[in-house]
């Protein structure tokens, strides 16, 4: 009976939960500056893992903000403390990188992200995470 319930266990296991091979991982570098950000449209596949590379290149601090994304996708374990409130914050200058895995949803969803600085929002500092 154990032999069956293991199998059983294995095949309910769901691929996202499985540890990604962070080697393999699609590096997305992303550049905050006085415009907007760069690029503003970021695909991203199902589940897949990527190192994501933020720098602010602007002369103000700035966050890439979207609390849906960043609570389905799994932030890597020594990354979460870079990702607070849904939300990473850079200050002029900085740069850092958070590693995860691509949410599972439906293809063709996009998470619309943004600045949440008071003064970005007429500059239209937004972007999109589209699931491929």
């Amino acid at each position: 009976m154990k032999p069956i319930l293991i199998g059983m266990i294995a095949l309910a296991t769901p691929v996202a939960a499985q540890t990604p091979d962070w080697r393999k991982a699609q590096t997305i570098t992303v550049r905050m500056t006085d415009d907007g950000f760069v690029p503003r449209s970021i695909p991203l596949r199902q589940g897949a893992p990527y190192i994501l590379r933020i720098s602010n290149r602007s002369d103000k601090g700035h966050n890439l903000t979207q609390e849906a994304f960043f609570r389905q996708a799994r932030v890597a374990p020594r990354d979460t403390d870079k990702v607070y409130g849904g939300k990473v914050v850079l200050a002029s200058g900085e740069g850092l990188t958070v590693r995860f895995q691509a949410p599972v949803t439906r293809r063709g969803g996009t998470y619309q992200f943004s600045s949440t600085v008071l003064g970005d929002a007429g500059k239209d500092y937004k972007g999109v995470f589209v699931i491929r």
